[in-house]
């Protein structure tokens, strides 16, 4: 059968038509109980074709989060002395809380922000299951790649170009925060990229539905992602936080579990639980807002005509 055998050219699961529609939290449990397979072939192909990303973000942690991460060990090695651990395990320790770390941000990263064209194909695949429509996810996913993909790798640029300044602006401004004079001005700072970078991640699902969906300039992805996702902040801020919190527990539970199951997790059913859930939202919103609409009024126009 092959690698990309065994169900991933074939088309999803229908709905009958005389089913009751299902809606909100509802329908979004019937999709994955019921593609559950599919969204595990979805995410394994994306996560085998991210890895070039998945490395680079891990590789960019080390240097963008050097600091950070030097904290965090010297807590983590003050609570291994004081447990009794000896001091030839310790190193080892060490670079399992910086692997469970950079492995946690670079999953983040391709998980929240997204990883360019492969993101516009997994988006791709995620409206038709919101849509319930018929979807191949290799070839129609593959298709969308390379129909998205200057845009794609745009987007992609930018978004490694943010995670490397606005996280250095803001450990600068922190450190700054502690000289005298400086503490507020460097305070307000710190909360607005803080505040900004959670904003540009809200906006992430919203303009990959836009990317598959219409055909728009660069400029006009990020304002309408950006009006789209302030329009329902609410939800988007929610959904955003639960994926966040899910996504950092097998960190948490590293020294119980192992490092390696954060990215087993992560890679394999981890986009189902963590990205599906804004997905599906922002597809649902985007046909609400600008399909259904569409739809309503060219029927309008139509019924008038025959008048």
């Amino acid at each position: 059968m092959g690698l990309f055998g065994g169900g991933y050219d074939k088309a999803g699961p229908g709905v009958d038509k005389n089913a009751p529609k299902k809606r909100g939290l509802f329908l979004y449990i019937e999709l994955v109980s019921r593609k559950f397979t599919l969204f595990l072939r979805s995410g394994f192909l994306y996560s085998l074709f991210a890895v070039p990303v998945l490395v680079l973000v891990y590789l960019l942690t080390v240097f963008v989060l050097a600091q950070p991460i030097t904290a965090i060990q010297q807590s983590a090695l003050e609570i291994m002395r004081s447990n009794g651990v000896a001091e030839s395990e310790i190193a080892g320790q060490l670079g399992t809380v910086t692997f469970g770390i950079c492995s946690t941000v670079a999953i983040f990263f391709v998980t929240m922000w997204g990883a360019g064209p492969l993101s516009a194909g997994l988006s791709y695949v995620y409206r038709c299951f919101t849509r319930e429509q018929p979807v191949w996810v290799w070839s129609d996913g593959k298709d969308k790649v390379k129909e998205n993909a200057k845009q794609g790798f745009i987007v992609l640029l930018i978004d490694i170009l943010v995670f490397v300044f606005a996280p250095t602006a803001i450990i600068f401004y922190y450190n700054m925060s502690k000289l005298e004079g400086m503490q507020v001005i460097s305070t307000i700072l710190v909360y607005i990229l803080s505040i900004g970078l959670l904003i540009y991640t809200m906006m992430h699902p919203f303009m990959y539905q836009l990317m598959v969906t219409f055909d728009t300039k660069l400029k006009d992805l990020y304002k309408n992602s950006l009006l789209i996702m302030l329009a329902h902040l609410p939800i988007c801020l929610i959904l955003t936080l639960i994926s966040v919190v899910l996504l950092t527990i097998p960190f948490g539970l590293w020294g119980v579990t192992g490092s390696m199951a954060l990215v087993f997790i992560g890679l394999t059913i981890g986009y189902a639980f963590l990205r599906y859930p804004m997905e599906f939202y922002a597809a649902r919103i985007i046909e609400k807002t600008f399909l259904n609409d569409k739809k309503k009024k060219t029927a309008e126009i139509e019924y008038e005509e025959e008048e």
